[in-house]
């Protein structure tokens, strides 16, 4: 026996339902008010949609994962380490802010000198969102077997490194006691904010292609199924409506002429009543003329009898 599970509808879900109802001004005033936690909760709400559009458009040969590892990087990498390189020699962000500048080094002393090392967050982030490697071409649309191989593993590393940061960026942070570590703590957020709206970005173009493609995709089963294996009932079937257009026509021409028949029967019937409602019509009025002559006889009768009677009463 098997059991229907409905699924649950959360606040969150009734206040975006109704939200996105209203105007787009008052959309865009509403969504400046929102916290960073409650935009993060929003969004990661589509990580599974997106994962699966993917592996959707991977299927279809739609999928460009050269762009997408760079949208990868441009929402992972750039945002929390490197985009241009300082004559020091290092990365830094240019005209960004970077979390990672509000976790100061750890000074110690050793043999007489002080030596400065990264603090452990800056570590365990940097292993946490660096995009993997991958090396050679990734060849998307191509039908060999080792490209396919080769850009599911790359497709595969790049959805690893999406459910990673989806899931443990969200929680990453470090004490909020001092001004710092809350700095650090909401752009941690607010880049994993981002790296999601570049992603459903990134989705949003592919889901047209991604239907098209599936149209395209049934129309071909269709034509090597029914159209391919059952030729014999598709020719069947095209006489059998052939045969019953022809049915329909002379069905039609029929009742055509016997609407016709009956409309000239009908227009006779009214003829010929017509007359003999005239006909009855005449003879009513000559029967009223009759019954009024009569009256007026047999009043002049009564009041001459009238008059007699009363001078024998004399």
């Amino acid at each position: 026996m098997t059991s229907t599970t409905t699924p649950t509808v959360t606040n969150l879900d009734k206040v975006c339902r109704n939200i996105g109802r209203l105007p787009l001004e008052m959309r865009h005033a509403i969504f400046n008010c929102l916290t960073v936690d409650f935009r993060l909760e929003m969004v990661l709400q589509k990580k599974a949609h997106i994962i699966r559009k993917l592996y959707e458009a991977y299927d279809y040969r739609i999928l460009d994962i050269n762009a997408l590892k760079r949208n990868i990087d441009l929402g992972i990498r750039w945002r929390f380490f490197v985009t241009v390189k300082n004559e020091s020699g290092q990365f830094i962000m240019k005209n960004q802010t970077r979390p990672t500048q509000y976790l100061t080094n750890i000074e110690y002393k050793q043999m007489g000198e002080i030596v400065s090392t990264e603090h452990p967050a800056f570590k365990a982030l940097r292993q946490i969102v660096v995009v993997p490697k991958i090396h050679g071409s990734i060849k998307s649309n191509s039908l060999k077997l080792a490209d396919s191989r080769h850009a599911r593993n790359a497709l595969s590393k790049i959805v690893s490194t999406i459910t990673k940061s989806c899931d443990i960026l969200p929680t990453f942070a470090v004490p909020s006691h001092s001004r710092s570590g809350k700095k650090f703590n909401y752009y941690v957020k607010r880049y994993t904010f981002q790296f999601m709206c570049i992603l459903s970005n990134f989705i949003s173009k592919l889901e047209v292609q991604i239907e098209n493609a599936a149209i395209k995709k049934t129309k071909q089963t269709f034509k090597q199924t029914v159209a391919r294996y059952i030729p014999y009932a598709f020719r069947k079937m095209q006489r059998k409506i052939k045969l019953s257009a022809k049915i329909a026509k002379a069905a039609a021409i029929k009742a055509a002429k016997e609407a016709k028949a009956a409309n000239k029967k009908a227009i006779k019937d009214a003829k010929e009543a017509t007359k003999k409602a005239t006909k009855e019509a005449k003879e009513a009025k000559a029967a009223n003329k009759k019954a009024i002559k009569d009256a007026k006889e047999a009043t002049k009768k009564a009041t001459k009898e009238a008059k007699e009677a009363a001078k024998n009463k004399k």
